[in-house]
């Protein structure tokens, strides 16, 4: 399958749970469901907006929020992976590194918004990016290789490039979208977002109320509301994915060329043997530690789980209300490299 071709089949595994194929009906009571689920739909958006005024009340209010110009954030963290040694062709044990790595993060209300990351890959490189939102338009910087649809990397059409461009931009919209909310319960507003009232979420051993958001794209999440304070705790992103085993060849010392040949073999096989087609995953970003700050109550801890698991852990080190940001960080994106 081509990479157009699973391009095409992603969109459709996200977008696929939200059809509903429903009963056949007569004309006659088919109005009177249709008035039925609209009803439904009309309590549902207002229980949300209801909600969603509680949760600002709870980490401020409208006045704190509004006199809100600026908010700059800065922070470290560690992403947790699990990778597979293969030390020689009979020697194969599993391991965990923690990847550290920055954040920091510049929001210049109501429609600017940049997060700069800095990390760690698994074999030592370090790398380093930006992914910014300026009204409706977004981008990484720097932008990353276009990604050829037909499997050449050696070959890239204009396609791919325009492509590339557009899961780069949509990729910074809803990564900006999780952290506008789960610290300030904002919206985009180049990247707006239909609300509806879900019911209660266990998250843990507590449950929350939770709140069904969706945009463009397929991008579909819940946002999660502490029961007693109202405050945002929890963003839950269920998906579909094929995440692939890491497997890493950490043989030291001097070895033989047979020997590395039949480490690498093995290092090959265990990939075939551990890899799965695409299963359904559940991302948990769980906001803690809230503290005051300018009068607006902000988390201090993101944690995030991969189907109860923690991937990444970071940890604020200083939020700043109103200080001035350089708005030329928002003029425009880089051109694409080929």
């Amino acid at each position: 399958m081509s990479r157009r071709d699973a391009w095409k089949r992603m969109t459709i595994l996200i977008i696929g749970p939200m059809l509903v194929l429903p009963p056949i009906a007569t004309s006659e009571n088919a109005q009177s469901q249709s008035h039925s689920r609209n009803h439904a739909s009309q309590n549902e958006t207002a229980r949300a907006k209801e909600l969603i005024k509680l949760a600002r009340a709870a980490i401020g209010g409208d006045e704190v929020l509004s006199r809100i110009q600026t908010i700059t954030a800065k922070g470290k963290y560690n992403r947790f992976v699990k990778y597979l040694s293969v030390q020689s062709p009979k020697k194969v044990e599993e391991k965990q590194k923690a990847l550290p790595g920055k954040m920091k993060f510049e929001f210049a209300l109501p429609d600017k918004f940049r997060k700069r990351v800095t990390g760690s890959r698994l074999r030592g490189f370090d790398y380093s990016y930006a992914q910014v939102v300026s009204g409706v338009d977004a981008w990484r910087d720097p932008p990353a290789r276009p990604m050829a649809s037909n499997g050449d990397r050696r070959v890239i059409d204009v396609a791919d490039v325009e492509r590339t461009a557009f899961i780069q931009a949509t990729g910074a919209k809803q990564e900006l979208s999780y952290f506008s909310l789960g610290w300030l319960m904002l919206t985009l507003p180049g990247y707006p977002l239909e609300m509806s009232y879900l019911g209660l979420y266990q998250i843990g051993a507590e449950n929350a109320y939770a709140i069904n958001a969706q945009g463009a794209s397929g991008f579909r999440f819940t946002l999660l509301l502490d029961t007693k304070t109202y405050a945002p705790v929890a963003l839950a992103i269920s998906f579909v994915e094929d995440i692939q085993p890491a497997i890493l060849v950490e043989a030291a010392g001097f070895f033989s060329r047979k020997f590395m040949q039949e480490t690498f073999a093995r290092a090959r096989a265990e990939r075939n043997a551990l890899t799965k087609p695409p299963q359904p995953y559940e991302m948990l970003i769980r906001f803690s530690d809230r503290r005051p700050v300018n009068g607006l109550m902000l988390p201090f801890r993101v944690t995030t789980t991969l189907n109860g698991e923690v991937v990444e852990e970071m940890t604020i080190s200083e939020f700043e209300i109103n200080r001035r940001i350089n708005l030329k960080k928002f003029a425009g994106p880089p051109e694409m490299k080929d």
